[in-house]
């Protein structure tokens, strides 16, 4: 026999004799085994570890802060839009930015709530809930606007709306950005305050609110022509309302066709006003408070209340987010100061405050309190600061301080 029948003969009996004692590798498995009469050493393949990502941004319609950022797991594709115990979630800060560490998987992001500033820079509750997909490879920052709602439920209008820019850019950086893309956002907005709006919203819970700009996004995407063309828009916000109150599972107790008409006739001369403000352009258009007050008087005349109200809850548990002083305001009435706290936080029960005054004449009372006076005040200087310990979160402390100077006077931290 040739040396190299010997050796495969060999090579046969060889993996007979494993076979026959049990060792057997497979490839898909984790680990092999043997018999107790196989004397084989046992290699364990190590398992493997999921890749962790951390994303941050901003949110911005104007800039969103105080709002529940969360990554929404995708199961085939498919997320459910609601926070579940598990799935990592943060507040977003000052000037809308958020970092969401400790993601895995297949994801996109939501936003729901937060506080958003008008013309005249006050913050004003009721911000439009919003969705990203996750970053593509190589994406440092992952912004979340209207723009990108519309990209998460209609992947197709990325290429759309290529065409006018950068889709997932800031879109309230005070550099600006295409206004075109900007007039879009702002229809898309307008689209939810007039569903999820005023006293009597005819969508009033989360999830639907989202799955309502989810219609938007099919609308916007089945037409032809210019996007951010006036009639497109008007086209497309009014088709996606008929969709939105001819869903049962959306709107189970549809508005009559009166009302109906009256919600379409609405938008249509908000896009219309939209378009008015913001120039078709691809050149960079700032939304700056002259534009935030044409807007507002847009809605105003369309009937739109401009703060989304919707009801959102943490579905998968309970979380409790560090309590932060957003704001000091100081008012003078007659001869007394009153000063008054603007907390942020999930839970404001268990909060200890303490006010104090640089004046040494002037002392405060009620200074546990989260309204406190000072009297006999005369408008000379003077300094307040507040601190707040958060029994529920470790004891956690905030202090800020804010100078008297006009009235009334309001510190936003």
């Amino acid at each position: 026999m040739s040396y190299f029948l010997r050796r495969l003969a060999f090579l046969v009996l060889l993996v007979l004799g494993l076979h026959n004692c049990g060792l057997f590798d497979d490839p898909t498995t984790s680990s092999v085994s043997c018999e107790s009469d196989c004397d084989v050493t046992i290699t364990e393949k190590p398992e493997p570890q999921p890749t962790t990502v951390e994303v941050g941004g901003k949110l911005a319609q104007s800039y969103v802060r105080g709002a529940y950022v969360w990554a929404d797991k995708l199961v085939d594709g498919e997320g459910d839009l609601q926070w579940e115990n598990g799935e990592p979630l943060v507040l977003s800060g000052e000037n809308g930015d958020y970092q969401l560490p400790g993601i895995t998987g297949e994801f996109r992001l939501v936003t729901s709530g937060g506080f958003k500033q008008d013309s005249a820079g006050e913050w004003i509750i009721g911000a439009s809930p919003m969705v990203a997909p996750a970053p593509e490879p190589g994406q440092a920052t992952t912004n979340v606007t209207p723009l990108t709602t519309l990209v998460a439920f209609e992947p197709a209008l990325k290429e759309k709306l290529s065409a006018y820019g950068d889709w997932k850019a800031d879109i309230a950086a005070p550099s600006g950005v295409s206004g075109n893309l900007l007039r879009i956002a702002k229809t898309v907005e307008t689209f939810s305050s007039t569903l999820s709006g005023g006293d009597s919203p005819v969508v009033s819970d989360f999830s639907t609110n989202l799955k309502s700009l989810g219609k938007l996004a099919t609308s916007l995407n089945s037409v032809s022509g210019d996007l951010a063309s006036d009639e497109v828009l008007k086209t497309s916000t009014s088709s996606a309302i008929t969709a939105v109150v001819s869903d049962p599972a959306l709107v189970p107790n549809p508005p009559t066709e009166a009302q109906r008409a009256a919600l379409i006739s609405s938008v249509e001369q908000s896009v219309q006003g939209i378009a008015a403000a913001i120039p078709a352009t691809d050149d960079a258009v700032v939304e700056d408070p002259t534009l935030l007050a044409q807007i507002e008087e847009v809605l105003d005349k369309a009937s739109i209340s401009e703060n989304v109200t919707i009801t959102f809850n943490l579905g998968g548990g309970n979380v409790h987010f560090k309590t932060l002083i957003a704001a000091i305001e100081i008012s003078w009435i007659e001869n007394t100061l009153f000063l008054t706290a603007n907390v942020s936080g999930n839970d404001l029960s268990g909060l200890d405050y303490n006010w104090s005054t640089t004046s040494s004449a002037l002392s405060v009372t009620n200074s546990t309190a989260p309204t406190a006076q000072i009297f006999d005040f005369d408008n000379t200087e003077i300094r307040v600061s507040l601190t707040i310990i958060d029994t529920a979160a470790s004891n956690f402390t905030d202090t800020r301080s804010c100078t008297w100077q006009t009235n009334p006077t309001i510190c936003e931290f």
